[in-house]
């Protein structure tokens, strides 16, 4: 089969390889589409700590496909099943895991990191994601590509979710790629009221727009008085930190409203993960400060749900394709990331 295989040395290298056998308990799930993820351009510049120095690996966990065969073990899943899979597969046993925070797990796995991810042909699924659930199937109306960004959306519920964001409240996103779009699409289909995307980019500003926020505005020193402008005064309901910047971390404390909510959904570099936090903001404006990482099993089933409705438009995000083969000129080429929402890489025909 065609796979990209990814080294620590900033390179990807594509191969033909030979095609996973399974066992009696896995099932071999083909490629269809799978998308790429930002965390795919953190490893492929920094490495990841559960992909060593010497090892190869391939990436990509925003995967769907089609359940091409099947262990001799393995109850309900069938031969042409058409799957999204959810990447992160905790322990089953841990405190953790038994609290359905999976993704969360110490000892978790994940396709694309920990085991051999989406850019091939073929993946294979062990037995404990199997058994766990991970293989998650799709309607008919999904097409794979849209599928494949079904997994980056259910991150993004999450944080809706921990936010307990109320129809018509107010939304600042800080961040004017692909997730933070993905919170744009995912809340205005869940019914939130206006909604302002920010950037300090223009080129991603103006990529951005025509994905429904009410007010794009470039992020510089006179944002608070915009937002205050658009908000009476008041400040926004909520607040998603979706780009990997602490200044905007502390900026949200001031753009907030009172009783509003605030979710650091993007991480931060090595280096520069402390801010500055001024706690009398909030207590006196009684504020609620949420982080989330990735999504749970049940949060990434709810998003294929969520997804099959006419109004969350997940083809719109996806302005490009490519096939395996062209991995290694994508992501030695930044621009094509800077020009582009979500880049899915297609297996089909």
């Amino acid at each position: 089969m065609l796979a990209a295989i990814y080294n620590r040395k900033k390179n990807i290298e594509i191969r033909n390889i030979p095609k996973p056998e399974i066992g009696d308990n896995e099932v071999l799930l083909k490629v269809k589409a799978c998308s790429i993820c930002g965390t795919d351009r953190k490893i492929y510049e920094y490495g990841h700590f559960k992909i060593k120095e010497r090892n190869e690996q391939i990436l990509g966990h925003e995967i769907s496909g089609v359940i091409e065969e099947v262990g001799k073990k393995v109850d309900y899943y069938e031969k042409g099943m058409r799957i999204a899979l959810a990447p992160n597969v905790g322990c089953g046993f841990c405190e953790v895991c038994r609290k359905g925070l999976e993704q969360l797990c110490l000892d978790y796995n994940a396709f694309g990191i920990s085991w051999p991810g989406g850019f091939a042909e073929y993946v294979k699924i062990p037995e404990i994601a199997v058994r766990h659930g991970n293989l998650v199937e799709i309607p008919e109306s999904l097409s794979y590509e849209e599928a494949a960004v079904i997994e980056p959306l259910s991150c993004c519920y999450n944080a809706y979710e921990s936010l307990n964001v109320r129809p018509g409240e107010s939304l600042l996103i800080f961040g004017a790629g692909p997730m933070g779009i993905l919170h744009l699409i995912l809340n205005k289909h869940l019914g939130i009221g206006m909604t302002i995307v920010t950037d300090v980019d223009e080129k991603r500003l103006k990529l951005s727009q025509g994905y429904g926020a009410d007010y794009i505005v470039k992020s510089d020193s006179g944002i608070k008085k915009t937002i205050m402008s658009l908000t009476n005064g008041i400040g926004v309901d909520n607040i998603i930190t979706a780009a990997s910047v602490p200044e905007i971390q502390e900026e949200a404390l001031e753009l907030v409203g009172i009783n509003g909510k605030i979710n650091f959904f993007a991480g931060l570099p090595v280096g520069k993960e402390e801010i500055k936090l001024n706690s009398n903001i909030i207590h006196y404006k009684q504020l609620k400060i949420t982080g989330t990482t990735g999504a749970s099993l049940k949060q990434f089933r709810q998003t294929v749900k969520l997804s099959q409705n006419a109004g969350c438009n997940l083809k719109k995000i996806i302005t490009k394709k490519i096939g395996v083969e062209e991995l290694s000129t994508i992501f030695e080429d930044v621009s094509v990331f800077n020009n582009n929402m979500k880049i899915v890489v297609s297996f089909e025909g």
